[in-house]
């Protein structure tokens, strides 16, 4: 099941950041998911599970990339595309926006990545 994250209007962006400043510490989870609303990217059950089984950490340099490579794929007609930013590895399905699957870089080593149809690497 793909899990969508919807677009935010700018007073519920507002609450967002007004709810982290109050906290004292703001989890992980948080934040990626806060940074994927502003960018309407959808993360699938099974990518959410990787990336927090493997702490993976996913900051704004990530999460821009990711955007870049979705719109160069998407111009090439690519639609189930590998992307690398930054060390780790995305599994994109490019029409739908949605992360697949994620893996940090020590685990890219002999690794076959199988029903894709493009790559981009940033």
């Amino acid at each position: 099941m793909v899990k969508r994250i919807e677009t935010f209007n700018q007073q519920g962006i507002g609450r967002i950041k007004e709810s982290y400043t109050n906290k004292a510490e703001i989890s992980f989870r948080e934040v990626f998911e806060s940074k994927l609303r502003t960018s309407q990217i959808n993360v699938s059950k099974h990518a959410q599970e990787r990336i927090l089984l493997r702490g993976i950490e996913i900051g704004e340099k990530e999460v821009d990339g990711i955007n870049k490579a979705i719109e160069l794929a998407g111009s090439k007609g690519v639609r189930d595309s590998l992307v690398i930013v930054n060390g780790k590895a995305f599994v994109i399905n490019v029409p739908t926006r949605t992360i697949i699957t994620a893996i940090e870089e020590e685990d890219l080593k002999n690794r076959i990545f199988t029903n894709i149809d493009g790559a981009v690497i940033l």
